[in-house]
């Protein structure tokens, strides 16, 4: 089926191509003839004109003589007075008037006259004129021959009868080619595509290097091809930690209830189900998680994007941390900001972001919001452990956990961060993690998000 495809693109474009030039050959040869045909009638009627002026003052001097001689340019004459042929050419044959037609004024008349009695019966343009002489009303006839005439238009059309069909050959020839050429690593593309499949998305089409359209066509699928292969290593590795993430609560509440199940009368039940409850709590979590970032990595627009006034949203994030009692919220520097985007996603970026600073910070989080040149920034600090350098972009990954000292009290799964990272690119921001202000001690973490403010 490609190579039908193929050779129908062919056809469809060497024919389109032998159309465009067969007409245009054809209407240029047809204008040449046409053309020339009249240049060089106008040439004859020219001659027999001039023939014609020249027998006319013979006339009207009476000095014709016995006979009119023809000219070098196949002319000839004849002059009829009182209806009498009183001298003409020699070619012409009998002593009748050469036409039958006579103006019926004095102005000069040029037609065409097939098989006139003169020479072999040639056709010629006749010019007919009525001139008054002494010996009185007389008529001059004069014709030359459009025999050159014809057989000049006859050559040329021989000749373009010959060279339009080897024109449009060679240009069918030409065309068929070209398209063959340009479509060969068009297929060559087709072919590899053919082949890949979810399991070789490692492979790639390949690339002419020709710079041209489908130069950038190659290298456009490649980078397609790309993403696919991002994306699908992504959902491969996203599948795999979900499933080990999901396999340790379970795990944790199926042997918590096989010890309590082997010996019934010496199981602590309240603590055991106080135990199952906070799996079960870890459990929803989880699942909470990734049915989010399986929305987000749907990749669509936010749904109804309204004004957020950020503060609001740190502000009560900020309270629930410190009703917890962990660790104390300073929210001394938090100004207005307002926002963009989707309510519930904002707010599930700031409590990500304060959770994961209460969760790490030893005695203090400080929380810090303005607005400045239309950006509106969000700083969560912690004086906790902190994070090395080496990690500042690895701890957005999903399901990424650090070392045991940021790992403690946690019982995370790794994805608050990246759901962090994930709605803020989508609202137009950037998140990212920064050094520490110096007036704060300790190590610590600061995260800085940046979103576009809402304007007026």
């Amino acid at each position: 089926m490609a190579e039908v495809g193929r050779a129908t693109v062919r056809v469809r474009i060497t024919a389109t191509a032998l159309g465009v030039v067969g007409t245009g050959l054809v209407a240029a040869a047809v204008l040449v003839l046409v053309l020339l045909q009249v240049s060089m009638r106008d040439n004859v009627d020219a001659q027999a004109r001039l023939r014609l002026v020249e027998i006319a003052d013979l006339v009207r001097s009476d000095r014709l003589p016995a006979t009119l001689a023809g000219e070098d340019d196949g002319t000839v004459a004849q002059v009829v007075i009182n209806d009498v042929v009183v001298t003409q050419s020699p070619t012409i044959r009998g002593d009748r008037p050469i036409v039958a037609f006579i103006p019926a004024g004095t102005e000069m008349t040029i037609r065409t006259v097939r098989n006139p009695p003169i020479g072999d019966g040639e056709t010629h343009r006749v010019a007919v004129q009525r001139v008054d002489s002494p010996r009185g009303p007389a008529v001059v006839y004069t014709a030359a021959t459009l025999e050159p005439v014809q057989d000049s238009t006859t050559t040329l059309a021989l000749l373009m009868a010959g060279f339009v069909p080897v024109t449009m050959l060679l240009v069918g020839i030409t065309a068929w080619r070209l398209v063959g050429r340009t479509l060969g690593p068009v297929e060559a593309i087709r072919a590899q595509v053919a082949e890949i499949s979810a399991s070789a998305l490692d492979h790639r089409v390949p690339v002419p290097g020709t710079g041209d359209e489908i130069d950038r066509l190659a290298r456009t699928m490649n980078e397609m091809l790309d993403r696919l292969e991002a994306s699908a290593r992504r959902q491969r590795t996203f599948v795999a930690d979900a499933s080990h993430e999901l396999r340790s609560p379970m795990a944790v509440i199926r042997t918590r209830l096989e010890v309590g199940l082997a010996r019934p009368d010496a199981a602590d039940w309240p603590a055991l189900a106080h135990g199952w409850l906070t799996e079960q709590g870890r459990l929803e979590r989880l699942v909470d998680d990734l049915l989010l970032l399986a929305r987000l990595d749907e990749t669509v627009p936010v749904p109804a994007p309204s004004i957020v006034d950020l503060d609001e949203l740190v502000l009560r994030a900020a309270l629930d941390l410190h009703t917890r009692g962990d660790v104390r919220v300073d929210v001394t520097e938090v100004g207005g900001g307002r926002v963009r985007g989707d309510a519930g996603q904002l707010r599930r970026v700031v409590m990500n972001l304060l959770d994961n600073a209460g969760r790490y910070g030893a005695s203090v989080v400080r929380c810090a919001l303005s607005e400045s040149g239309g950006v509106v920034e969000l700083t969560v600090t912690d004086d906790g452990p902190g994070v090395p350098a080496a990690d500042w972009e690895r701890i957005f990954e999903r399901f990424v956990r650090l070392n045991e000292a940021r790992d403690r009290r946690t019982g995370g799964a790794g994805l608050g961060l990246a759901i962090v990272r994930d709605i803020v690119t989508r609202h137009g921001g950037t998140v990212e993690l920064t050094d520490r202000d110096d007036d704060c001690d300790g190590g610590g973490a600061r995260f800085a998000v940046r979103l576009p403010a809402a304007g007026d």
